[in-house]
C-alpha cells in the first residue's frame, strides 16, 4: 500500500458523502471530516475572536461558543462574507487535514470528506478525488430530513461549482440513488482501484 493514500469524497448537498465515506471507513480507512475540524476550529479562541471582530458578539452564544447557525445565516446571505469566512477557515482545515493525513502509519491510508473540495483546490496529499451524485428528489428528500427545504437546498448548493464540472473533475463517481447494496458495491469497487 501506497503511504498516506488519502481519498478526498466530495458531491451534492443531500447526496450521501457521509455514507459513503462511512463505507470507506468500513473498509479500514481513517476517516477524517472537514466540517468536524472547521467545528473545531470555531472553538478556537483565534478564530472566534477574528469572527466576532467582523461580526459581533452576536454569533455567540450564553458559554461564549460561536453558534453554528447565526454564522451559517450571515455566510449564506452574503457572497463577501462567505468568501471572507472561507479565507479565515479554510487555510487551517487544510493544514489540519495534513497533519493528520502525515500522522498516518504505512499500512494505513484516510477517507476525507471534504465538501468544498473543488472549490478551495484539491490538495496534494489527495490521492483520489470521488464525487457523491444523487438526483434532485432523493437529495431534497434527504435535506428535508435535516429540517432543510429546498430554498434552503439550493442556496447552499449556489455556493459550489456546478456538479457537471465537479463531476468531470473526479476520478470516480458513485451514483447514491437508493439501493443501499448496490452503494457499497461501488464504494468497494473504488476501494479495490484506489488503496493500493
Amino acid at each position: 500500500m501506497k503511504k498516506n493514500t488519502a481519498m478526498a469524497v466530495t458531491g451534492d448537498v443531500g447526496a450521501g458523502k457521509s455514507t459513503v465515506a462511512g463505507l470507506f471507513e468500513a473498509l479500514g480507512g481513517v476517516r477524517i471530516d472537514a466540517d468536524l475540524v472547521v467545528g473545531e476550529l470555531w472553538r478556537t479562541k483565534e478564530v472566534a475572536d477574528t469572527a466576532v471582530g467582523r461580526w459581533g458578539s452576536g454569533i455567540l452564544d450564553r458559554s461564549g461558543r460561536v453558534m453554528h447557525k447565526a454564522v451559517a445565516g450571515i455566510i449564506f446571505e452574503n457572497r463577501a462574507e462567505y468568501d471572507w469566512a472561507t479565507s479565515l477557515l479554510h487555510p487551517r482545515v487544510r493544514k489540519e487535514i495534513q497533519r493528520r493525513v502525515d500522522l498516518l502509519g504505512n499500512e494505513q491510508w484516510a477517507v476525507v470528506e471534504i465538501p468544498l473540495l473543488f472549490e478551495s483546490g484539491v490538495a496534494d496529499w489527495v490521492t483520489a478525488t470521488i464525487f457523491v451524485a444523487a438526483s434532485r428528489e432523493t437529495r431534497l428528500e434527504r435535506c428535508r430530513v435535516r429540517g432543510w427545504d429546498e430554498a434552503e437546498m439550493t442556496r447552499r448548493e449556489s455556493f459550489f461549482l456546478p456538479s457537471e464540472e465537479r463531476m468531470a473533475l473526479s476520478d470516480y463517481v458513485v451514483q447514491n440513488d437508493g439501493d443501499f447494496e448496490a452503494l457499497k458495491k461501488q464504494v468497494k469497487k473504488i476501494h479495490d482501484a484506489a488503496v493500493k
